[in-house]
């Protein structure tokens, strides 16, 4: 059952202050969320029949016309990983003759509330977003107005949300696992910015874990970060490789860092994979631009857009199946690795 009241927000919010619980507890009670505790749904419905809480149905009766739009709040379109997403999305959805509607955050969760209160008030009727990590205000806006919304680029879904995506964390291992056998030991990550970035600090959690796993000291295992620019990733190269003892190979939370690490190696005279293996991730074109070209793990970018959207399409019963879909990853090696040499 679909809340609708023109001044939900309010009532939604008193309700849940006397009730002692959240407003999106609220939202689930009274749209007969089955998973809400017993004890939580009495207190609901008491504090609601006690504050004369009702329904407009007549604000139920206007929104019954579909709006045919989907909101995508994604961190930015300068580079293509997001815009395969969201072209692959577009592009089912149009299909169905559903429109979208792309915001961008810059990531930025604070940014990420303005423009998804934009797109509530521009009616759309579902939301894509990047992460798991998002304002508990965001969240609790879009499940109060009963609009579904959909993760990517993570596995991890919420109580109401789904998630179409990958693990992260695996992703890290995936690279920290081919590294070692390799024979690397002396190892760095330039990672994404980690804060209020899910991806980024589960492929930087991975990576050391899978390092510790594998025997490897993490005194020995210097972590930097740098923001998905190629100056960035150019400065946190010139970083790591200024130490005492710099490392023999470098995993990067993405392929514009690594592009970044490369070229100040290129300037540097460090020779790559020779001196020093560098490893990126997301399997961009810039990926096969580099010289040499670049080892990474690719991500199923095109896949999480069209999946995503086919979650949307579905029906209410449908969408309990599909809350929760793990996309595979992919190792692509390519010349920018090499085995260490024996007397690094």
């Amino acid at each position: 059952m679909v809340l609708d009241n023109d001044r939900a927000d309010t009532k939604i919010v008193d309700v849940a202050r006397l009730a002692g619980c959240s407003p999106a507890t609220v939202s689930r009670v009274l749209n007969n969320n089955p998973k809400v505790a017993p004890d939580v749904r009495d207190r609901v419905m008491r504090a609601a029949s006690q504050l004369g809480y009702v329904r407009n149905g007549s604000a139920r009766a206007l929104r019954s016309t579909k709006s045919r739009t989907v909101g995508a709040i994604i961190p930015t379109l300068d580079h293509a990983i997001y815009a395969t997403m969201v072209h692959s999305l577009q592009a089912r959805l149009a299909e169905k003759d559903v429109s979208v509607i792309i915001s961008t955050s810059m990531y930025d969760i604070d940014i990420e509330f303005e423009q998804a209160k934009l797109l509530v008030e521009r009616g759309v009727e579902s939301v894509v977003l990047v992460g798991s990590i998002h304002r508990a205000e965001t969240l609790a806006m879009l499940e109060q107005r009963n609009i579904a919304y959909v993760f990517t680029y993570t596995s991890m879904s919420t109580d109401v949300g789904a998630a179409v995506g990958f693990d992260n964390v695996k992703a890290g291992a995936m690279a920290a696992r081919y590294l070692v056998d390799l024979g690397h030991s002396q190892l760095a990550m330039i990672a994404g910015i980690t804060e209020n970035n899910d991806r980024a600090s589960a492929r930087r959690d991975g990576f050391l874990a899978e390092l510790e796993r594998q025997g490897i000291d993490l005194d020995n295992v210097a972590i930097t970060e740098s923001a998905y620019k190629i100056e960035g990733g150019r400065d946190a190269m010139r970083k790591l490789m200024s130490a005492p003892k710099p490392p023999s190979a470098v995993f990067c939370g993405s392929d514009i860092i690594a592009a970044g690490a490369i070229k100040y190696c290129h300037a540097e005279g460090i020779r790559v994979p020779e001196d020093v293996s560098v490893f990126g991730f997301d399997n961009l074109q810039i990926a096969e631009l580099t010289h040499p070209e670049l080892t990474t793990i690719e991500v199923p970018a095109r896949d999480m857009g069209t999946i995503a959207a086919e979650y949307l399409l579905a029906t209410p019963l449908q969408r309990q199946h599909m809350r929760q879909r793990e996309l595979s990853l992919r190792l692509v090696v390519r010349a920018s690795t090499a085995p260490r040499k024996q007397n690094a």
